[in-house]
């Protein structure tokens, strides 16, 4: 069975299996075991830095960027403004 690639951006990452299985884990869409696995990489003591820094690396492309939560409060905006709208000039029927 061929080994799976990595994505680019783990293609620098430190050779770690701790890490190695956080990236797996983030291909397979399971950030909860992402995060938990960065907190513990982070507050192992024998973890090097640049093993500690790849983890924070992954962990943060879990995490929503101020531009992707700036467009989910325009969309509920325009959906509350739209809605109320269309409720005030054709009524609730």
């Amino acid at each position: 069975m061929a080994e799976k690639a990595a994505p680019p951006f783990a293609k620098d990452y430190p050779d770690d299996p701790d890490l190695a299985a956080l990236v797996e884990a983030f291909e397979g869409g399971n950030y909860r075991q992402v995060r938990e696995g960065v907190a513990r990489i982070a507050s192992h003591p024998d973890k090097s830095e640049t093993v500690k820094a790849a983890a924070r690396d992954l962990r943060s492309r879990t995490e929503a960027t101020r531009f992707q939560v700036g467009l989910l409060i325009l969309t509920a905006i325009l959906v509350l403004v739209l809605s109320t709208y269309e409720i005030v000039k054709h009524g609730h029927g």
